[in-house]
């Protein structure tokens, strides 16, 4: 059962940063560099050409299955900031144009496994994932001056290949001349591992950084 119960896990952390289906701004304040008022880059312009620096991200999910008569969870946590970046992004008054965007994953992730609510293995478990150079174009329109929303790919596709498609509610900061786009989504899927029907439900907060040419 503690097999399985891993490989349950590793199947579907791969998938889970892509199955949003709510999506909410992030209710930090952003703030940093020039961003917001004043200076030479302002978050209520960030027209230009910039190139894909990385991406940072805090991942929590759960899933939850029924085998046998018997309630398998499985809770992940993850944090990582990709590697191996390549790709530049321009963006225009309504678009987002990426070109060759991709990147790779090394991290550990931490899995608890409860069967009928009760702790069975607690374990951090080694994860790498490689998302090949991809290019899209995505709309977006301006919310505020320093939040928009995004239809569409916004670049970047999660370790299995998959990108998300939005509306995403995206919120603008500048780090000098690195512009930040942060991420809050919330997602809830059906799954099935094996014929065995079950639900996820996890989180993504995740930190898009492009420098400006």
């Amino acid at each position: 059962m503690r097999t399985a119960t891993k490989l349950l896990l590793l199947s579907l952390i791969i998938v889970f940063t892509a199955c949003q289906k709510e999506i909410d701004y992030a209710t930090s304040n952003n703030s940093g560099g020039t961003g917001g008022t004043g200076g030479t880059n302002n978050t209520s312009n960030i027209e230009g050409d910039y190139d894909f620096v990385n991406m940072a991200a805090h991942t929590e999910s759960s899933v939850t299955v029924d085998a046998s008569g018997i309630q398998v969870k499985a809770v992940t946590v993850s944090d990582y900031v990709t590697r191996s970046n390549t790709g530049t992004m321009k963006i225009t008054a309504d678009q987002l144009i990426s070109t060759n965007l991709g990147y790779s994953i090394d991290t550990i992730i931490n899995v608890k496994t409860y069967m009928d609510n009760v702790l069975f293995d607690d374990s951090d478990v080694p994860f790498t994932g490689t998302t090949p150079p991809s290019s899209s174009t995505s709309t977006y329109v301006r919310n505020s001056a320093d939040s928009i929303t995004v239809t569409g790919a916004i670049g970047v596709a999660d370790p299995s290949g998959v990108t998300p498609t939005g509306p995403v509610g995206v919120k603008l900061s500048w780090s000098g001349d690195t512009l930040l786009l942060k991420i809050n989504s919330n997602f809830t899927q059906s799954v099935s591992q094996g014929g065995v029907p079950g639900t996820m439900v996890g989180s993504v907060n995740g930190t898009l950084r492009l420098k400006k040419h």
